[in-house]
């Protein structure tokens, strides 16, 4: 049975940390350096989101603040 969740952004990032390390080397063949490239900018995307969302959320509450004062 598989786990069906949801990567942190930590996690995340260590995955495309661990992508680009791949692509440093130069045994990757062009195949997979295509491949690994493609989930590294999937994965950027997800964490670009991530981070977005939590600005959004700082934002939001720093407004709530600033309301109650």
């Amino acid at each position: 049975m598989t786990e069906n969740r949801t990567e942190t952004f930590e996690e995340k990032m260590e995955s495309l940390e661990k992508i680009v390390r791949q692509l440093d080397e130069d045994e990757v063949s062009l195949e997979e350096s295509l491949k690994l490239y493609q989930r590294g900018v999937e994965l950027s995307s997800e964490c670009d989101k991530i981070l977005k969302d939590a600005e959004l959320k700082v934002e939001s509450l720093n407004r709530k603040d600033d309301g109650d004062e």
